[in-house]
Parts: structure tokens; sequence; C-alpha cells
């Protein structure tokens, strides 16, 4: 069994890449059957399949998630998170509901991840608080 403190530090350098918008690295977290459902039921199956469903969210926002705590019970790795969302331009048909371009949201999430050794083969997420802040008016 993999050492907790190591798996949550490699959850964390996950976190990172995926912060840095670095899917080559991002991919080497996945197992190749991978399965992704996020909080409003979407369903991903396979690496590029995720890839492709986070390229198209960062291509309308900016995307920053912070650990707020994650451990490891066995071959899960629970993690609470916190998201910011920065439109970058107007998303009608954006995943967590629509976005005008400089609108924010902040999403609090708990993430659970099934581990093949160090791989992660199953991801559920979860929203539980949401915010949303428009942008300001022009002056």
């Amino acid at each position: 069994m993999a050492d907790p403190a190591k798996t949550v530090a490699r959850y964390r350098a996950y976190i990172a890449a995926f912060n840095r918008h670095d899917y080559d690295e991002l991919v080497s977290f996945y197992d190749p059957d991978v399965v992704l459902v996020i909080g409003n039921g979407t369903e991903m199956r396979g690496r590029q399949a995720i890839v492709d469903f986070y390229r198209n969210v960062n291509d309308a926002t900016t995307r920053q998630i912070e650990v707020l705590d994650a451990f490891v019970d066995g071959a899960t790795l629970a993690a609470e998170i916190q998201s910011e969302f920065l439109a970058l331009r107007d998303a009608p048909d954006f995943a967590s509901g629509p976005m005008a371009r400089g609108d924010r949201l902040y999403l609090n999430s708990f993430a659970f991840y099934e581990l093949n050794g160090d791989l992660y083969s199953r991801i559920r997420a979860a929203v539980f608080r949401r915010e949303r802040r428009r942008r300001d008016p022009a002056p």
C-alpha cells in the first residue's frame, strides 16, 4: 500500500499541473481507462475526453484550484477543493451555469479519487457551495 503522505503530495502536484494547464503532465496521473463524473452528472471516459473537457473550460475561463484538505484511506483519496473561475468571454453553455465575461464563480467541492496503484482510475466530484459574482458594471 502506498504511503498516504506521498499520495497526498502527488495529488497536490496533480492540482499544480491542473492550475498550469499542463495537460501532458495531467494525463500522467490518469489510468488509461479513467472515468470522471463531475457535479452536474457529466461523465467522461478516458484521458483524452477529460483533457478535451478541461481545454474547453479553460478556453472560456481561468480556473485556480486550492486544496483545502486531502486524505487517503486505502485505495481512495478524498479532497476538499476550492475553485475560482473568471470568465474570459461570455460562456452561455458553461458546465456550472451561464457566465458573462468578467463574472466570477467560486465553488467548494468534494472529490473522490479511486487509485489503481498511483493512478486515478475513477474520479467523482460534487459541489457543496457555489457563489457567483457578476462583473462590476463599467463606470
